[in-house]
């Protein structure tokens, strides 16, 4: 019954990953949007923001790494959800099997034995599988929060050539400044709720 639990637990906890690098990915998606009508303002502003394109085009790169991250981790989300269901199953056949009233045949033990052989030996592969996976999850999501940390210092330096820009340009820039340090910090959001989900998990 435990590792019936277990699995049914990672199960959960993994579609709860899933759902936060979606969330996640969906920000980085917005942030990319953001460098893209950051550009298109620094061209208006001309010379006095030119340092902004250099920003624009960093902000860009960063929403690319982050959507291929969270990407990367969804895909491995989801195979361990379908790990886990498969686990979940070959458990709940086991514990079956481990109630079959033997004293009825003398036939039914070595009949059953190589079937239960064969599941017992699924299922430990499928654990180790998931044992695997989890650790692997962990470790994507501790780069993608790493990486992530350059949102704030691109945040910080874009209100810097904010306010060298012309007057009638600085609120704006200073806007896709916000932007950029609110979209870093819903991402790491959802990133920190997904690790939560898996330290609850023993892999």
């Amino acid at each position: 019954m435990a590792k019936s639990n277990k699995a049914a637990e990672t199960f959960i906890s993994v579609a709860h990953v899933a759902s936060e690098l979606f969330r996640a990915q969906s920000i980085a998606e917005e942030l990319s949007i953001t460098s893209k009508n950051a550009r298109a303002l620094a061209v208006r502003a001309g010379s006095t923001a030119a340092g902004f394109n250099e920003i624009t085009r960093f902000i860009e790169g960063l929403s690319k790494l982050t959507i291929d991250a969270a990407r990367k981790v969804n895909i491995i989300a989801i195979s361990q959800t379908k790990i886990a269901a498969d686990l979940f199953r070959s458990q709940g056949f086991i514990s079956r099997l481990d109630k079959v009233d033997y004293s009825a045949s003398e036939n039914i033990d070595s009949e059953l034995s190589p079937i239960y052989t064969t599941v017992n030996k699924t299922r430990n592969e499928l654990d180790k599988s998931i044992s695997s996976g989890l650790r692997e999850l962990v470790d994507r999501l501790d780069e993608t929060k790493m990486e992530l940390r350059a949102t704030q210092v691109v945040s910080v330096v874009s209100r810097v050539e904010a306010s060298r820009a012309h007057e009638d340009f600085q609120n704006s820039l200073n806007s896709v400044a916000d932007k950029v340090s609110s979209a870093g910090k819903r991402i790491n959001s959802h990133l920190e709720n997904a690790r939560r989900h898996l330290a609850q998990l023993k892999y």
